[in-house]
């Protein structure tokens, strides 16, 4: 079925550059630039022969870097079943958020 977050978290930490990739981020000392996973959005199930035989769970997926033109927000849109959802800039870093069906 839904495949798991550990899962998740290894395809995440190949992507290079990348420092750090938190499920659950602390509140402080969080390093840059890291990847900040949380799950958001409804799942994505599909069926065949009233069976359920696929489901996707939604994921936001936040890339934060100090670098405006970092290269790692376009290698997690790159990601199968994954796209860019918005930006913004908090506490002078740079936020990309995707949502991504894993």
């Amino acid at each position: 079925m839904a495949r798991s977050l550990t899962e998740l978290k290894t395809l995440l930490e190949t992507v290079s550059e990348v420092e750090d990739v938190y499920i659950q981020p602390p509140t402080s000392g969080m390093a840059d630039p890291c990847i900040i996973v949380e799950r958001s959005t409804p799942s994505r199930p599909a069926w065949a022969n009233n069976k359920l035989y696929l489901l996707k769970k939604g994921y936001s997926i936040i890339v934060v870097t100090r670098a405006p033109d970092s290269p790692i927000p376009d290698r997690i849109e790159a990601l199968s079943d994954c796209r860019f959802d918005r930006f913004y800039k908090f506490n002078g870093l740079n936020h990309f958020a995707f949502i991504l069906f894993f």
